[in-house]
């Protein structure tokens, strides 16, 4: 059905367009999540060019688990061509990392595949561990693999289903910051820099369990350049330049001295 030069839907040729349901349409007018442009005289519904983007939008925030309350909130606006490229562009980066993840994942799996077939056995806490950071997305899951058992019985037993989404948000928090003051050339030595610095001990004592002995084998695993998956160029650039410039400076600032 068009009006003008803008091409519009009923609602049920928008719910067969954008594979959802004619209820699910309703559902989302009547909370005032998704309302459409225009009506007909006869009071049915018609959604136009932008009624489709914030569908777009909604649908794909409700894939990565966010609740219709939460997407409310959410939602970009994309009246112009510049807004609506940072919506897509937002989008982009969380499939970027989610496919960095499953390439990181098939890594970790490969892994275990070699150690199992070597005869190697794999300890159960380190199994329960990755359990949780692949279906996490940590980006540090690779830094067990050089962990000791007992180091792995600690961080598992840490590490708890209820506060995995509260330190996976302070990692990504951290790793968001980071890269932001890596880009814009940020003196690892100035305030800044320094405040990050103490968010990573703060970060390094939550894992280790405020044992400062356990940082030496995260630490090595970190700079060997190897052990980084696909898809982290800019993290590990950001990390072995600035962060560990950063850190250096923390520590002798602060007087720790690391076993």
């Amino acid at each position: 059905m068009d009006r003008g030069s803008e091409k519009q839907f009923t609602v049920g040729e928008l719910a067969r367009r954008g594979g959802v349901t004619v209820r699910t349409l309703q559902y989302y007018d009547s909370c005032g999540l998704l309302s459409p442009s225009e009506y007909t005289e006869g009071g049915r519904r018609l959604y136009g060019r932008k009624d489709v983007v914030r569908l777009q939008q909604i649908l794909f925030l409700k894939s990565m688990g966010f609740s219709l309350e939460e997407i409310r909130d959410k939602v970009l606006p994309t009246e112009s061509a510049e807004e609506l490229a940072q919506a897509f562009e937002q989008q982009r980066k969380v499939f970027a990392e989610q496919i960095a993840h499953i390439e990181q994942t098939v890594a970790e799996l490969d892994k275990l595949i070699e150690e199992v077939r070597l005869g190697n056995e794999v300890d159960i806490d380190r199994l329960l561990f990755m359990t949780r950071a692949t279906r996490s997305g940590n980006p540090l899951s690779f830094l067990t693999r050089h962990f000791g058992k007992e180091q792995m019985a600690n961080l598992s037993q840490r590490l708890t289903e209820d506060d995995a989404g509260e330190f996976r948000q302070s990692v990504q928090s951290f790793t968001d910051e980071l890269i932001a003051l890596y880009r814009r050339g940020t003196d690892p030595e100035s305030a800044e820099g320094q405040r990050l610095a103490s968010k990573w001990w703060e970060l390094m004592m939550a894992m280790t369990g405020n044992d400062p002995s356990q940082i030496r084998n995260m630490s090595v695993s970190v700079v060997r350049e190897s052990n980084w998956p696909p898809g982290s160029e800019d993290l590990k650039e950001a990390t072995l330049t600035f962060l560990r410039h950063a850190i250096l400076a923390y520590l002798k600032k602060n007087d720790i001295r690391l076993p």
